[in-house]
């Protein structure tokens, strides 16, 4: 049983393994087409397929120059790479492919058991499946928008939930935007996020209207009997300014919210900078009783050296690393010391991009106290999230339960 059917491709010059492979998949639902030569990959033929399973190393074929063919295509396909020459080959590869623009799934070492192969594809998350985004309006569109949505209180503000890793328990949630304007309708995170820095004021308002929004949420909460803090991003630029501490304690107050129940998430790239000021603020947030959470850890794990310097209280490790666990054991590696540093340092640890029983299962084999990401929910408007609340713990091991079945089937 498979989450979709997909239109799937080998590319192998192995027939015998070209074969099990087919056979495989096309018993779980998918549909295929082998090929053992790379000429035969043809755009026009092939527009549409959803994955394509490349071995690296064939007689006459150069798989990297397979990969810059498929750069050029309008909509190329997502990739599973394949070789006999080890793990650090396939790491190399699926980077050298992704600067590319190419989107790889993952990584098989030959020899493989096929069943890793259809965990792979049943893996992979709906909204990575989609194809691409909606284009983003033009930033000085997005920036117009936001404004008037802040000057008349209609930016909508999400919530995803966070989990205990062990009991899979609410243990809070972190404010998000939507993603939605009203004057232009849906807009990616990230663009509304570029556009308001580009004037300091507007991600200055931005970040003071998100924090008021998730005081009042986590408020919410909390009358209702379900215990959690509210995690808030804040950006390092707005950190920096003189009235943000004094404005957030206001926030806080207003709600009725003790500071304990909030917790702020800075960027790994606030290890990097050092100055007074900075560390000041951040003392400031801690002795105001905030918490401070490190985002992102992993993406720029240099920096960690200066983590010794900064006053957090959580350390999450970051989407990326968890996803690459999925294939690769540097990534396991990796994942397990970030783990392993968190409770040294005694900080609340937390994995991001939890999306199968797999990265569950990884998350508590390392001792990490909480968990985020589309196998528990998707960031939801807080009407909904209270309507989740009581069979959350319940829905998230239902869904577990589903996947292993499918994977297992």
């Amino acid at each position: 049983m498979t989450q979709k059917r997909r239109h799937v491709v080998i590319l192998d010059d192995d027939g015998d393994l070209r074969r099990e492979i087919s056979q495989m998949l096309e018993l779980g639902g998918h549909d295929v087409v082998a090929l053992s030569d790379a000429c035969l990959l043809d755009p026009a033929a092939f527009d549409g397929v959803d994955v394509l399973i490349l071995d690296l190393m064939m007689p006459g074929v150069d798989g990297l120059d397979v990969l810059r063919r498929l750069g050029k295509w309008r909509a190329p396909p997502k990739l599973v790479l394949m070789t006999g020459h080890g793990e650090a080959v396939l790491r190399g590869t699926t980077a050298a492919a992704e600067r590319q623009g190419l989107t790889v799934i993952g990584g098989l070492a030959k020899p493989f058991d096929p069943d890793q192969l259809s965990a792979l594809l049943d893996a992979v998350p709906e909204e990575a499946r989609a194809g691409a985004a909606p284009t983003d309006p033009p930033s000085t569109l997005i920036r117009s928008a936001l404004e008037a949505a802040l000057r008349d209180n209609s930016l909508k503000v999400a919530f995803q939930p966070i989990v205990r890793s062990d009991t899979l328990q609410f243990a809070g949630a972190e404010a998000l935007l939507l993603g939605e304007l009203p004057e232009i309708g849906k807009v990616s995170p990230p663009a509304i996020v570029a556009a308001a820095m580009t004037e300091p004021a507007i991600i200055s308002v931005l970040s003071v209207e998100v924090a008021r929004q998730a005081a009042a949420a986590c408020a919410e909460w909390l009358a209702a009997g379900y215990q959690g803090q509210v995690s808030v991003n804040l950006p390092l630029t707005v950190l920096l300014e003189r009235s943000t501490v004094e404005a957030i304690t206001a926030i806080t107050k207003s709600a009725g919210l003790p500071p304990q129940q909030v917790t702020f998430e800075l960027t790994e790239d606030s290890l990097y900078d050092s100055s007074a000021s900075a560390l000041s603020t951040l003392v400031k947030l801690r002795l105001a009783g905030f918490g401070l959470a490190l985002d992102d850890v992993g993406q720029r794990s240099s920096g960690l050296t200066q983590l010794a310097n900064l006053p957090v209280t959580e350390l999450k490790i970051d989407i990326e690393i968890v996803r690459s666990a999925r294939t690769w054991s540097k990534a396991r590696d990796i994942f397990a010391a970030l783990a392993g540093l968190g409770r040294r340092l005694n900080l609340a640890v937390v994995a991001e991009g939890i999306e199968t029983p797999q990265d569950v299962a990884l998350a508590r084999a390392h001792c990490v106290d909480f968990l985020q990401g589309y196998l528990i929910s998707h960031k939801r408007p807080l009407s909904e999230l209270m309507k989740l609340l009581p069979r959350l713990s319940s829905d998230t091991r239902q869904r577990m339960e589903t996947l292993e079945a499918s994977q297992g089937g």
